[in-house]
């Protein structure tokens, strides 16, 4: 019994003690998560409940685990809420999916965490912050903006999204804030304004709307302000005048309205100024501007900016670059520009600029780049252009400048863009433009230029568009332009050359366009055209070409259109054409060709126009057409074209055009032609076509031609053709037609032209057609009682 006792008093002291070793530990430890809870909520100025689910839950969650254990809520505060402040930014960017992880939330000193990216001063406070470009998501907490030492604050090239909360104003040591490239909303908070030593705020490339807050005028150490490619509306704040280190001003790519600010020109430290893209910023550019002798960069261009004077801008000694494109600026270009001459980029373009490019432009030496497109300009081009020994851009199409092309552009030996097309330039091409070795694009089209096409264009080996089309050139093709290896696109069409087509330009192995219609060009196709496998457009139609159609023409894989229509060519029609797959546009019409339409032709898959007029081709119309399910328009008139309308026509469900025309076709019209819903045009056009009009043309709901031209159409004229609502124009014509006028052509009510002609048509015409617009009819008056009705005409001309 003794041992007993003595046993239950062994045991009873072990429980007492275990008891004491498990308070000992739990009572602090219990006291220590109460001291860093405190510390995460006051931090976030939150209680227990709105915790619930959120990253400043699962931060407090790691803060009171085993990475935070040597932390002394008491003596090490505020490197626990340091810590706690990082934990939030982590989890409320998803910090599991950024690129680099470093050592982010171990038991390391937070300051050590990522090296270079987090910058702690001597005594462990937070100073720069950058993750730029590492994948963040989410938000930016609002406890960031207890990082009280922080300077430098750079998270841009994420997918940060949320709102700018107003606690970045906190950050009252904040030098640089970098937000740009992520998908933030909201507007500005102006707490901003609270920043006073900030010298960078760039929040471009955002989803911000909203005003520039008035407040941002208060940062005076601001240096660059960037808020472009955002939605930010209203005006542009006068107090932005108040900056007076700033260097920078990007506004670009907004929604900005209202006149520029005249303080803007008390910025008198400003190098860089970009306001271009807002569409709405109006009035004229400020006087005051002349007083920015410091600026280097001013872009407005895409505004509603007007006025008749930008004299002020030649005080701007130091622009290199200047571009007031696309606005409603309607002055004479000041001879003040000459001053700039550091100028190297100069874009007037798409403006109502009127009279003559000032001489002084000469002066520009520096110059790369000149844009004076789509203006009014007029009077001759300055020979001082010469002088821009490195320009690399000459765009001044679509003025009224005439005269002549100065010879003097041939010293631009950096020159690899010339464009002064639409314009009226007269005289020749000079021959000294061969000398621009760089030259990558020359446009010279719709002048009044006259004169051969200089054989020197033969030397610009890196040329890679020639477009002189439009214009009076004369004389041949010169042989030399075979030597042009990078020549993309060669546009001659539309002049008076003659000759034949050198078979050098089958050496141009890139040439993807070659346009030479509408001139007098003679001769064969040469076959070594075929050796141009990139091409991708060859009209030559509307000159004198004759011979037959080069076979090696089904070299072209790639070619898309091919029109030789309106020439003299003859023989038949190649079969290899059937292999040009990617053809969209295949004309031919107006020639002398012959023979049988090639079944090959059914292969092209792709093909939308085939237009084949040529009245030497005989045989039967190939049920092969019948598998262009792409074709659009088809056009076959031939005087030798025999049998009957294949009925697989029917299959082309996109055929908007449809017009056979040769007096040897026959059989019935198909009525599966009805299914065609999307024709807008058929005729079929002196044939030998037979039987009745079939009813299902009436389903054709968006027809707006129908022709019937036959000898032999019998039966009556389809009441259902008063279902065709868009009709214009309806000409039925034979001899064989009976019946009455159906008295539902009244309703056509889109129709201008008829024609409806028959010896047996009867009875009298419908008072329904009354109505139609421009009657003309024969001896036959509509009041008549006309039994006798042969034929009626109504607006046709």
């Amino acid at each position: 019994y003794e041992k007993y006792h003595r046993w239950i008093l062994v045991c009873t002291i072990l429980v007492i003690a275990v008891i004491t070793a498990v308070l000992a530990i739990t009572i602090p430890s219990a006291k220590r998560n109460r001291k860093l809870t405190s510390i995460a909520l006051q931090t976030s100025n939150l209680n227990s409940t709105t915790m619930l689910s959120t990253p400043q839950r699962m931060a407090l969650d790691w803060i009171l685990g085993p990475n935070n254990a040597r932390y002394n809520p008491t003596s090490d505060r505020n490197q626990i809420a340091q810590r706690y402040i990082l934990a939030t930014l982590y989890f409320s960017t998803e910090g599991r999916n950024w690129k680099q992880q470093g050592n982010m939330l171990s038991s390391d000193d937070e300051c050590k965490w990522f090296e270079h990216s987090f910058v702690c001063s001597d005594y462990g406070a937070f100073v720069s912050l950058k993750l730029e470009n590492n994948n963040l998501f989410g938000s930016i907490p609002s406890e960031i903006g207890y990082l009280e030492h922080l300077q430098h604050f750079a998270i841009g090239y994420n997918n940060v999204s949320g709102v700018l909360v107003n606690e970045l104003g906190h950050l009252k040591n904040l030098a640089t804030l970098n937000l740009t490239n992520n998908r933030i909303v909201g507007k500005i908070p102006r707490s901003m304004g609270d920043l006073e030593k900030l010298t960078l705020l760039d929040l471009s490339y955002n989803n911000l709307d909203g005003g520039i807050p008035v407040e941002l005028g208060s940062l005076a150490e601001l240096a660059v302000l960037d808020v472009s490619y955002n939605k930010i509306v209203s005006a542009i704040p006068t107090e932005l005048g108040n900056l007076r280190n700033l260097t920078k001003l990007q506004l670009s790519n907004n929604k900005l309205s209202g006149e520029i600010p005249t303080e803007i020109g008390s910025l008198l430290q400003l190098k860089f100024l970009d306001m271009s893209s807002n569409y709405f910023i109006s009035g004229g550019i400020p006087d005051e501007f002349g007083l920015l002798r410091e600026l280097t960069y001013l872009d407005l261009h895409l505004n509603s900016l007007m006025g008749n004077d930008i004299s002020q801008l030649g005080k701007m000694r130091q622009l290199t670059y200047l571009d007031l494109g696309s606005n409603h600026l309607s002055y004479v270009i000041s001879s003040k520009l000459g001053f700039l001459t550091k100028l190297t980029e100069l874009y007037l373009n798409d403006n109502a600029l009127i009279g003559p490019i000032p001489t002084e432009i000469g002066r520009l030496t520096q110059m790369k780049h000149l844009g004076l497109w789509n203006n009014k300009l007029s009077g001759t081009i300055p020979t001082e252009l010469g002088y821009f020994q490195q320009l690399e851009t000459l765009d001044m199409d679509r003025n009224i400048l005439s005269g002549q092309i100065p010879s003097e552009i041939g010293v631009l030996k950096s020159l690899q863009f010339l464009r002064l097309e639409n314009n009226k330039l007269i005289g020749t091409i000079p021959s000294e433009v061969g000398g621009l070795a760089n030259l990558t694009t020359l446009m010279l089209q719709e002048n009044k230029l006259v004169g051969s096409i200089p054989s020197e264009l033969g030397q610009l080996t890196d040329l890679e568009y020639s477009w002189l089309f439009s214009n009076y050139l004369n004389g041949t093709i010169p042989f030399e332009l075979g030597n042009l290896s990078s020549l993309i696109d060669l546009s001659l069409d539309d002049n008076d050359l003659s000759g034949t087509i050198p078979s050098e330009l089958g050496n141009l192995q890139q040439l993807q366009y070659l346009w030479l219609y509408n001139n007098y060009l003679n001769g064969t196709i040469p076959s070594e055209l075929g050796r141009i496998t990139e091409l991708l457009e060859l009209p030559l139609y509307n000159n004198s070409l004759s011979g037959t159609i080069p076979r090696e023409f089904g070299n072209f894989t790639q070619l898309q259109k091919l029109s030789l229509e309106l020439n003299r060519l003859n023989g038949t029609i190649p079969s290899e054409l059937g292999g040009l797959t990617g053809l969209l546009r295949l004309s031919l019409q107006n020639n002398s060709l012959s023979g049988t339409i090639p079944i090959e032709l059914g292969n092209l898959s792709q093909l939308q126009q085939l237009w084949l007029n040529s009245p030497l081709l005989n045989g039967t119309i190939p049920s092969e057409l019948g598998m262009l399910a792409e074709l659009t328009e088809l056009k076959l008139l031939s005087t030798n074209l025999t049998g009957t309308i294949p009925s697989e026509i029917g299959n082309l469900s996109l055929l908007q055009s449809l017009w056979l025309s040769s007096p040897r076709l026959n059989g019935t019209i198909p009525s599966v032609l009805g299914s065609l819903t999307e024709l807008t045009e058929l005729k079929l056009q002196s044939t030998e076509l037979s039987g009745s009009i079939p009813t299902e043309l009436g389903d054709l709901s968006w027809l707006q031609s129908l022709w019937l031209s036959s000898g032999k159409l019998s039966g009556t004229i389809p009441s259902e053709l008063g279902r065709l609502t868009e009709l214009v124009e309806l000409k039925i014509q034979s001899d064989e037609l009976s019946g009455t006028i159906p008295s539902e052509l009244g309703s056509l009510s889109q129709l201008q032209r008829l024609s409806l002609n028959s010896t047996k048509l009867k009875g009298s015409i419908p008072s329904e057609l009354v109505g139609l617009p421009a009657w003309l009819s024969n001896e036959t008056s509509p009041a008549n009682d006309a039994s006798t009705v042969q034929s009626v005409y109504t607006g046709w001309y």
